[in-house]
């Protein structure tokens, strides 16, 4: 754990000071808005769409975003894409491992899980949340410039990487929600599936 926190503390002075030398960086429109997403993915069916007070927008810096639910039956998946043209510092993708853990809700478990999909295989963090009785399961990832990347500290540095070598900074991050019951991870998998195809049409590689 002490190893892990010197690493991340590492990667974070290296990248503030490779913000500050790097100031030549190309925003990257996104290929598609996230307005025009599918109204229906694998059978769930858009039933809530929300958007973030502007405060809050202006706050995060993000350029495109969704927060939308997807229904089938008794099942409800919770989707959120932002997605940023240009990351700086005050305007980046926040790990939810920061922000999600609060209101009574508690994290009790916290690993990458693999999946296959159209678009070959895919790494995603599975992150499990309690507030009493109930569970919350998350998956999620970073996607950008050509990859999709599940942990934080390896996109941290592929953003350094490609700040110094690309001049670009673009990325997403890529979260789904749903209950942890019977049944459900399951269909959060074949949810996640089907997603990763229709991701590729909109976020820039």
């Amino acid at each position: 754990m002490i190893k892990k926190a010197i690493f991340l503390a590492a990667v974070l002075v290296l990248f503030s000071l490779v913000m500050q030398a790097v100031s030549t960086i190309h925003p990257v429109p996104i290929k598609k808005d996230l307005a025009l997403f599918p109204r229906e993915i694998a059978g769930y069916k858009l039933a809530k769409e929300e958007r973030m007070p502007s405060k809050v927008e202006k706050v995060l810096g993000v350029d495109n975003y969704i927060m939308r639910e997807y229904c089938q039956k008794d099942t409800c998946i919770s989707l959120y894409v932002g997605y940023f043209e240009e990351q700086q510092e005050g305007a980046m993708i926040h790990s939810p491992k920061h922000c999600m853990p609060g209101g009574g809700w508690l994290p009790i478990d916290d690993r990458i899980i693999t999946l296959n999909t159209p678009h070959g295989q895919l790494k995603v963090n599975r992150f499990l949340l309690q507030k009493g009785d109930e569970k919350l399961l998350v998956y999620y990832w970073y996607q950008g410039r050509g990859r999709k990347v599940a942990s934080e500290y390896e996109d941290r540095l592929y953003l350094l990487l490609d700040r110094l070598l690309k001049q670009r900074s673009d990325g997403a991050l890529v979260r789904l929600m749903v209950p942890l019951k019977k049944g459900n991870e399951k269909k959060l998998k074949e949810f996640t599936r089907a997603l990763v195809p229709i991701l590729d049409q909109f976020l820039p590689s």
